[in-house]
C-alpha cells in the first residue's frame, strides 16, 4: 500500500472499516505517529491501531507506547478483536533508552492482551522492522502484502555484521528473497499474503473475523511451540554453542549462584533448577554475552514450559547477558521475530499461571532481546555496570551514523523504567568475570 500522510492513515482505516463506523480514540501523546480507535467491519466490532510511516518512518517511541498501552487495556476491558495496521521501522532510536522503556511496557500490555484470549491480526504495510516485527509476531495471524519487508534486523544491519556474503543490502532481489512478504507468507499456517491493495486487505480481515473467536492461550502457545520447533528442525543445520561460550556462561552462572548449585544446559540456554517442591527460584536464560538467535529463544521457551510441568509454582528468574539479537541470514530466514515473541509469550504465560517471574540483567542487553526478557517480568534488576542500550551498537551506528554513542547511566535506566532496581552488590563479581 502506498506511503501515506496522516490524512491518508484515516482514509486507510476507513477503507478497512464499515462506512462511518470508525471512532478514533483521543491521542494520549501529541507526538504519536499512531491512530487508534474502534469501529465495525462487516458489522463486527473491532479495535484498531494504525501507524503513519510518513512521520519518522512510523517509529515507535514514548508517545506510541502510551497510545498502544491505552488501546490494549481498553481492548481487555471491552473485548473485541484487534487489528494492528503496522508500517514501521521499529523503535524510535532518537529517544534512546526512553523508547526502550516505553516498548517494554507496551509489549507487556500486548502480551496480557494475547494471553487474555483476544484475537489479534497484523495487517502489514511496506516496512515492519525491529520491535514492530515483534509486535506483529505476537499476533495470532499476519497478512503481508506483496511489497512487505519484515525482519527484526534491517538489510543494512545484516550486511554491516556479516558482510555482503551474508546479504547485499543494495540488491533488492536478495533482500526480498530473505525478508519479503511472499517468502514470509510461505512459512506456516498463521502467515498469509494479499495483493498490495486496500480492498484485498479488507476482504482478508472480513474472512478472519468470521473465523475468529476467543483464543485458548495455553493450547495456542503449545501449538506455536511445536510449529516453531518444526521450523528449526527443517531449516538449515542448527549451530551448536561454541565450547568457549558454554565455559564462559558456566563461570558467569556460578558468579550469580552458589558455587555448588547444580545447573544444566539446553543448547544455548543455561538453567539452575531448585529441588521439586522447593520455594527457591529457577534460573533460566542466556549468559554467553553474544547474540541471541532463534535456537536460543526456542530453547529458553522450552525450558520454561518444562519448568511449569515439573514445578508448577516455582518462582522464575530470567537471566540475560547478550549483546543483542542475532543478525544473520539463517535467523531471519527462520523469522527470528517469531521466536523472540514466543519466548516472551511463554514467560508471560508462566506469570499468568502463578509463577513469580523476574529478570536479571547482569551484563549486556539491547533491543528486541531485552524486550523479550523484560516485558513478561514483574521486576527487572541490573548491576550498575550493566550495559543496556536501545539497540546493539552496530544497529545504532547504521541508523544514526558512525561515532554516535548514547551515554546511559543507572539513573537514566531507572527513570525510563527500563529497569526497576539494582542487583545486590555481591553480584558485582559477575561484572569482573565479564571483563576478564
Amino acid at each position: 500500500m502506498e506511503r501515506f500522510s496522516t490524512a491518508a492513515v484515516t482514509a486507510r482505516v476507513n477503507g478497512i472499516f464499515d462506512a462511518g463506523s470508525f471512532e478514533p480514540l483521543p491521542p494520549s501523546h501529541p507526538a504519536t505517529t499512531l491512530m487508534t480507535g474502534g469501529g465495525r467491519v462487516e458489522g463486527k466490532p473491532v479495535w484498531v491501531a494504525a501507524a503513519d510511516p510518513s512521520r519518522a518512518r512510523g517509529a515507535l517511541g514514548m508517545g506510541e507506547g502510551q497510545a498502544l498501552c491505552a488501546l490494549f487495556r481498553r481492548a481487555r476491558s471491552e473485548p473485541r478483536p484487534l487489528l494492528l495496521l503496522i508500517d514501521s521501522a521499529g523503535a524510535n532510536v532518537d529517544e534512546g533508552v526512553a523508547a526502550l522503556g516505553a516498548f517494554r511496557w507496551l509489549f507487556q500490555e500486548a502480551l496480557l492482551t494475547r494471553l487474555a484470549g483476544l484475537p489479534m491480526l497484523a495487517l502489514l504495510g511496506k516496512s515492519c522492522f525491529g520491535g514492530a516485527s515483534m509486535l506483529a509476531s505476537l499476533c495470532g495471524q499476519r497478512l503481508y502484502s506483496t511489497e512487505t519487508l519484515l525482519g527484526v534486523s534491517g538489510p543494512g544491519v545484516i550486511q554491516a555484521l556479516g558482510g555482503r556474503s551474508e546479504l547485499d543490502a543494495g540488491d533488492r532481489s536478495q533482500v526480498r528473497a530473505l525478508l519479503g512478504g511472499p517468502v514470509r507468507a510461505s512459512l506456516g499456517p498463521t502467515e498469509s499474503l494479499a495483493p498490495d491493495d486496500l480492498a484485498a486487505f479488507r476482504a482478508h480481515a472480513v474472512r478472519w473475523l468470521q473465523q475468529s473467536g476467543v483464543v485458548d492461550a495455553a493450547r495456542d502457545l503449545k501449538a506455536q511451540h511445536v510449529e516453531l520447533g518444526r521450523r528449526l528442525r527443517e531449516g538449515e543445520a542448527a549451530s551448536a554453542p561454541p565450547c568457549g561460550e558454554l565455559e564462559l556462561s558456566s563461570r558467569r552462572l556460578r558468579r550469580l549462584l552458589h558455587p555448588d548449585a547444580p545447573f544444566e544446559w539446553r543448547g544455548h540456554a543455561c538453567m539452575a533448577l531448585p529441588p521439586a517442591g522447593s520455594n527457591e527460584p529457577a534460573f533460566i536464560g542466556v549468559l554467553g554475552g553474544g547474540a541471541v538467535g532463534a535456537e536460543a529463544c526456542w530453547q529458553v521457551a522450552d525450558a520454561l514450559l518444562d519448568l511449569h510441568r515439573s514445578r508448577p509454582t516455582s518462582p522464575v528468574v530470567l537471566l540475560l547477558d547478550a549483546s543483542g539479537h542475532a543478525c544473520t541470514r539463517r535467523d531471519e530466514t527462520l523469522l527470528l521475530s517469531a521466536y523472540l515473541a514466543h519466548l516472551s509469550l511463554a514467560a508471560g504465560w508462566l506469570a499468568q499461571q502463578g509463577h513469580d517471574v523476574s529478570a536479571w540483567l547482569p551484563g549486556a542487553a539491547a533491543g528486541a532481546v531485552y524486550v523479550a526478557f523484560a516485558a513478561p517480568a514483574r521486576r527487572v534488576l541490573a548491576l550498575r555496570s550493566s550495559r543496556i542500550r536501545i539497540l546493539p551498537e552496530v544497529a545504532v551506528r547504521q541508523i544514526l551514523g558512525a561515532g554516535i554513542e548514547e551515554r546511559v547511566d543507572t539513573d537514566a535506566l531507572l527513570n525510563a523504567r527500563v529497569i526497576d532496581g539494582l542487583l545486590d552488590v555481591r553480584f558485582e563479581a559477575y561484572a569482573e568475570e565479564s571483563v576478564a
